[in-house]
């Protein structure tokens, strides 16, 4: 294992990289500078895409999702794990009449201080914390490729490679892969794969850094056992990686060291076995299992019965090794996008397609990591061909160990693009040794061509993938995108048709437009998305005062009213013979916004008074609310011309 790190005292300093900086410094900017230039330029386009090019946005609330970790750190400050229902909604953990959430509690440990201040940074805290995430993702990354020298340079001491394209290409590398299509959708989600990974690349990186050190520096291992340990209480299988890192390297260091003593290999063992253990004390206490998410208990199985169903056939899981077939197709095929005249040029490919003995609980559009990690593979495999090549134990451990960190995501029962970010620490870290190798290949300016080549195409297809995931259901990205087709090409625009009725939804994407105009949809997985609707399908305005009853949408033979009781006020369907036939307390205060929704297209029928929302009687489906002018939707009309 250690055989490759003889040279611990001549390599050590590389790892650490400062000969990078000294040798480059001559000859312009130092490898560093240009590490921070990639981190840089990462921050403000994850930034840009993150607040929908509105940077000022930054600090704004976010949707839902967003405050499950402030809900979390507030529970922390009671004493408690148990959570406010009302905040995870669906998706608490309903175990003993208490509501859980399944994340795991780091982030909101380090969120806890700032609850001190209220609500004043509730749900405004995702884009900054994914932001912090990846300037450490990149700086980190970089210090892992540099510990990658250090072995490449203890078999081939004259490694000729510039350290500046080196670093700057990893660091890109990572920095444009799927991290940053974390932040097409500022949810808990995200911002928990992102830390995930971050957390685990410094892991490796430490544990890299101490095996070049001989084992012999304990902050080192000291660091990465706190990696360790902070990754697993973010997202279990990520830290079980490197966890497991740690145990391996224990486990060898006190069977060489038996006859000379024990402390280098018990601290490791300690280190990597303690994030487990905390790990299953945290589970265990929320829900009283070591490891496993109890999904059946989760509200949203809990008054679903389809979903119910299938993790009743799957004994509670959300695993199993029945998806392999389905996930491991999905995430590997070199198909997962399709090119579109339409900006931004990238869209997601075909939804995966079931092939288990057993299905996929829910599949949302996934590319793939051969087309949004294509130059991290390409150094992966590289990588590992050395390391085989050269019979290196202590990094092919590495890898192996954040392969395992890696297999639970492709055992679960869902098909989602975020989960490519868990399978992004085997490919960082045999990187971190193929980039090494890549650039001391003959034809470096065609080699060098490819890498910047291969850095750009990450960055268009995961920013086009999170601009499309966060942006493509907006009536603005739909002007936008058909405006600059239109003025660029001219009519007809690509993947736009006409809506008609009773012809199956086509393919994801697809823009139709109402005969009438009363409306824009999209394609969505089988169904139609409204964009825009017309004024014969949507109702809205401002009830002000609420002394009297109130009109809010009328059709024929109907009408939903707002009306006044000595009980409050309650939302009623009066038909034309004065009967009420549906009626739904609630509470309202003036001034009051409403919406009315009654869309066959898209299947809503739903009424929004206030904060309120209520699910309207699917009989009115065929009789539509009447807005003051019954205008038609506004994007359609500029749309039509373009069929």
């Amino acid at each position: 294992m250690t055989s490759h790190l003889e040279h611990a005292s001549e390599t050590h300093t590389a790892a650490v990289g400062g000969s990078d900086n000294r040798a480059s410094s001559d000859r312009g900017l130092s490898a560093n500078a240009v590490v921070w230039i990639i981190t840089a330029v990462a921050v403000v386009v994850f930034w840009l895409v993150a607040t929908s090019w509105r940077p000022w946005d930054l600090f704004d609330r976010a949707g839902f999702g967003a405050d499950f970790y402030d809900e979390q750190a507030r529970a922390f400050w009671r004493g408690r794990l148990a959570v406010d229902p009302a905040i995870p909604g669906p998706e608490g953990f309903v175990i003993g009449g208490k509501t859980y959430l399944y994340y795991g509690p780091f982030l909101s440990v380090v969120r806890m201080p700032l609850m001190l201040f209220g609500d004043l940074f509730v749900g405004r805290l995702v884009r900054v914390s994914m932001l912090i995430a990846v300037v450490v993702l990149c700086r980190w990354s970089a210090r892992l490729a540099r510990a990658g020298r250090a072995v490449i340079r203890s078999k081939t001491p004259t490694n000729p490679v510039d350290g500046r394209w080196a670093l700057g290409l990893s660091t890109a590398a990572v920095a444009f892969s799927p991290a940053l299509f974390a932040a097409g959708w500022i949810s808990v989600y995200n911002e928990t794969e992102l830390w995930a990974l971050t957390l685990a690349v410094i892991g490796f990186a430490l544990i890299a850094e101490w095996a070049a050190s001989g084992f012999t520096q304990r902050r080192l291992l000291l660091g990465a056992s706190a990696a360790a340990l902070a990754a697993t209480l973010t997202r279990a299988p990520i830290g079980l990686g490197v966890s497991v890192a740690l145990i391996a390297c224990g486990a060898v260091l006190l069977w060489r060291s038996r006859a000379t003593g024990f402390d280098h290999g018990r601290s490791a063992l300690f280190g990597g076995v303690l994030p487990i253990v905390a790990h299953v004390i945290v589970n265990f206490a929320k829900f009283g299992t070591l490891t496993s998410v109890p999904g059946d208990r989760q509200l949203l199985s809990l008054t679903d019965p389809v979903r119910a169903a299938w993790f009743a056939g799957n004994n509670g899981s959300f695993f199993s090794p029945r998806f392999l077939p389905t996930t491991l197709v999905q995430y590997l095929r070199p198909d997962g996008i399709r090119f579109e005249r339409l900006v931004p040029g990238i869209r997601f490919g075909p939804l995966a397609t079931d092939r288990g003995s057993y299905p996929a609980e829910s599949i949302t559009p996934a590319s793939s990591l051969p087309v949004s990690a294509t130059l991290l593979l390409v150094l992966a495999v590289v990588g590992v061909v050395w390391m085989i090549q050269h019979r290196n134990r202590t990094w092919s451990l590495l890898v192996a160990a954040a392969l395992i960190g890696a297999v639970p995501t492709f055992m679960i029962g869902f098909i989602a693009n975020r989960y490519l970010i868990d399978m992004l620490p085997p490919l960082i870290v045999a990187g971190a040794i193929g980039i090494w190798v890549v650039l001391a290949l003959p034809r470096q300016r065609l080699v060098k061509t490819a890498g910047v080549a291969l850095v750009v195409w990450g960055l268009w297809v995961n920013a086009s993938l999170a601009t499309w995931t966060s942006e493509y259901k907006t009536l603005g990205f739909t002007q936008l995108r058909y405006g600059i087709d239109e003025a660029l090409f001219g009519t007809p625009s690509p993947s736009l048709v006409p809506l008609v009725a009773g012809v199956d939804v086509p393919r994801d994407g697809i823009v139709a437009l109402d005969p009438q105009c009363q409306g824009v949809y999209m394609a969505e997985q089988g169904h139609w998305l409204a964009i825009d609707r017309g004024g014969t399908r949507r109702a809205s305005g401002v009830i002000e005062p609420l002394d009297d009853d109130v009109v809010l949408a009328a059709g024929s033979g109907w009408t939903l009213e707002l009306a006044q009781s000595d009980g409050g006020a309650v939302l009623m369907v009066v038909d034309a013979a004065g009967q009420v036939t549906f009626e739904q307390p609630v509470e309202v205060t003036a001034p009051a916004t409403y919406e009315v929704v009654l869309d066959n297209v898209s299947r809503e029928f739903s009424a929004r008074v206030g904060d309120l929302g209520v699910l309207l009687p699917v009989e009115l489906n065929a009789i539509v609310p009447s807005a003051p002018d019954g205008a038609p939707s506004a994007l359609c009309l500029d749309l039509t011309p373009q069929l």
